[in-house]
């Protein structure tokens, strides 16, 4: 046995390479039910492309350094691995450091193989089948967009919330959660945990090279591994080092663990943006498609007064433009071109003229990823060099083809192929810093890059900046901070948007357009909204018609979600949903009201009070002055009185109707 004890862990590796112990100090459970595997390595070899090696029962040479009084570490080195009915000629070091309270495992693989070694799979927390005895009390805070809670992990089919069809892979060995940063998940860490303890991994990786966060329930035993699948990517003569990888126990829930996660990333530099005056203010928008995907103009620019002026009676003072170019929406993609058709550029900056007169603000639509076939831009030859090339050798297709009373197009015809652009392309940068001079010269207040935190696939285009394919992302931040700083330059008040959620692009970000946040059980918003509590986000898909619409606006309202009015798919205006626009006044008024806590003030989630009615939603927000606010909300069809104490003793008290929300402070 090799064991290593800090202050709030103990961690032990048995002779036959398994991880025997993971035992939290803080709460005396010892997390290991059965030894479990440490590691795992996936090489392609001629036309066999994920063959694997694995820990248990590997030779090794093992060595404990106690010698300084901060920090113990623990060598594990293997030479030469047995897989595949033969020795491999690889060299593999992992190098555990325990810390007071923590594990840090840094990974080197020296290949002498004629293969090439694609990824790394370590889990140093395995085997885990509870924390405290119970599976049931047990969930992971997995930080796919702003959060979700994986229920019972030890007893469920992982593979349902990873988005694989049964038998896409070994299922009847393992299911598994395996998504990749950054990408679907916002952040790269995830907690397991119960209402008192947990555990934390994160992947420290400051290098911004794609990263997948991995927890496998084996099918026979009912047990976990909590893991992280880093990829070296290396063939004969390579050598590579992982990027450190930290299991953190501790006592109390997730929030434990985001606090660690915080510490660290910004340790790295990460800062988070400094919005200007009016996008902290900012409460929403009403996103419109004026010209379709099918030719069909919904409305022409002088007809956006008319959207302005609805979307201002209900509150909101920003219009999000979408198909406003000649080719309208997801057409022509990167050939931004005002449209002749809708009026042209003298009556698009007469609307945005308007606008502005009344206070408002107009954001124009950009994609960061999509490339239409037909463009100007990709028959010149620098789209197909801007493109990402897959495994395969290929251009990746992003189809969608949006239709409206026809079939013909839709159900008669595949998709309409676009390509989606890579990162690590220089030709793509300047044609995004392009297009946002083209927009703001049109006299604009911002402009959003949709897809920008699509999947992080690998590409194989050796004419890109990245040194390896899962590295096509890693310069990605700096692209963004060049645009951010680029609208900057144009206005201190000039915004710089992006869809999706991920923190080290939201650092150059004014707002993201969040993914789908209806109510779920398993929705964990907290979970983002904790960790980087000043960035400002959409509630997207909340605002597209009037079904359950107080409870769309109330759950928005207590998380801090900023309206995004999408109404009929943005072929619609505040007119047609007038109960909605109605409700999206009265909740706006008290928006404005609290504004320095819900608006201007930091999300502090369950912080600073307790609550006597577990039915009631709250949501605690701290102002720049440290005073609190507590937003609330009844989510049922019954009356419910509460009472609110803060953690100085002040205690207030109240009754909310069904489906109503109301806000106290401190």
């Amino acid at each position: 046995m090799y064991t290593l004890k800090g202050d709030h862990l103990k961690f032990t590796v048995d002779k036959l390479g398994n991880v025997a112990s993971f035992y939290n100090f803080l709460t005396k459970h010892e997390y290991i039910h059965i030894p479990g595997v440490l590691w795992r390595i996936i090489y392609k070899e001629g036309e066999r492309m994920e063959i694997p090696i694995y820990s248990t029962g590997q030779r090794f040479v093992a060595q404990i350094d106690t010698s300084s009084a901060d920090q113990q570490t623990l060598t594990i080195v293997y030479e030469g691995l047995q897989g595949d009915d033969r020795v491999i000629d690889i060299s593999l070091t992992l190098r555990f450091v325990m810390d007071v309270d923590r594990l840090t495992v840094k990974s080197f693989i020296d290949n002498r193989e004629e293969i090439e070694i694609m990824e790394f799979q370590l889990f140093a927390a395995s085997g885990i089948r509870s924390l405290s005895g119970n599976p049931e009390q047990d969930a992971i805070a997995w930080p796919q967009d702003l959060g979700r809670r994986i229920p019972h992990p030890a007893l469920t089919d992982l593979s349902k919330y990873a988005g694989f069809r049964k038998y896409e892979r070994r299922d009847e060995i393992h299911t598994a959660l395996s998504e990749l940063y950054p990408g679907r998940l916002s952040m790269q860490w995830y907690d397991l945990y119960n209402e008192n303890e947990g555990i934390y991994v994160g992947a420290h990786n400051a290098s911004h090279q794609t990263v997948c966060l991995h927890v496998e329930r084996d099918t026979k035993t009912n047990i976990i591994r909590l893991g992280v699948i880093q990829y070296p990517i290396i063939k004969k003569g390579e050598k590579w080092e992982s990027e450190p990888v930290v299991y953190a126990p501790h006592s109390g829930d997730w929030h434990a663990g985001a606090k660690i996660y915080r510490e660290w990333i910004e340790s790295t530099g990460w800062k988070p943006p400094k919005q200007p005056e009016w996008i902290r203010q900012f409460k929403g928008w009403l996103r419109v498609i004026l010209k379709q995907h099918h030719g069909e103009v919904n409305w022409d620019y002088s007809q956006i007064p008319l959207l302005y002026d609805e979307a201002a009676e209900s509150g909101i003072d920003t219009i999000f433009l979408l198909g406003w170019e000649k080719g309208g929406f997801a057409r022509m993609w990167p050939d931004y071109i005002v449209d002749e058709r809708m009026g042209g550029e003298e009556e698009l900056r007469k609307a945005i003229d308007y606008v502005h007169s009344r206070g408002g603000r107009v954001v124009l639509f950009l994609s960061y990823a999509l490339i239409d076939r037909q463009s100007e831009f990709y028959k010149s030859g620098k789209g197909e060099e801007a493109t990402i090339k897959s495994l395969w050798g290929t251009e990746i297709p992003f189809s969608e083809t949006y239709c409206g009373e026809g079939t013909w197009r839709k159900k008669g015809s595949p998709p309409m192929p676009m390509f989606l652009a890579c990162s690590g392309s220089t030709v793509w940068q300047e044609k995004m810093l392009e297009s946002a001079r083209y927009c703001l010269d049109l006299g604009v207040d911002g402009v959003l890059y949709d897809l920008g935190g699509i999947t992080p696939y690998f590409c194989y285009d050796d004419r890109h900046e990245h040194k390896k394919p899962n590295y096509s992302c890693a310069t990605k931040d700096l692209k963004y901070k060049a645009l951010h700083d680029y609208v900057r330059s144009r206005g201190s008040d000039k915004a710089i948007m992006m869809e999706h959620n991920i923190d080290i692009f939201a650092q150059h970000m004014d707002i993201s357009q969040g993914s789908t946040t209806k109510p779920n059980p398993n929705n964990l918003l907290e979970l983002y909204r904790y960790t980087f509590p000043e960035l400002i986000m959409t509630n997207r898909e909340c605002g597209q018609d009037e079904e359950n619409y107080k409870q769309l606006a109330n759950y928005s309202f207590v998380y801090g979600l900023r309206y995004d009015m999408t109404i009929f798919r943005c072929c619609g205006t505040l007119s047609d949903i007038p109960n909605y626009a109605a409700y999206l006044k009265h909740i706006n008024e008290i928006r404005s009201k609290y504004s320095d806590y819900l608006l201007k003030g930091r999300f502090t989630d369950n912080e600073g009070f307790t609550l006597d009615n577990t039915i009631v939603v709250a949501k605690s927000y701290r102002a720049e002055d440290g005073s609190m606010a507590v937003a609330l909300w009844n989510p049922s069809d019954e009356p419910q009185s509460f009472a609110v104490q803060s953690e100085d003793g002040i205690t207030k008290t109240g009754k909310l109707q069904p489906e109503s929300i109301t806000v106290v402070t401190f």
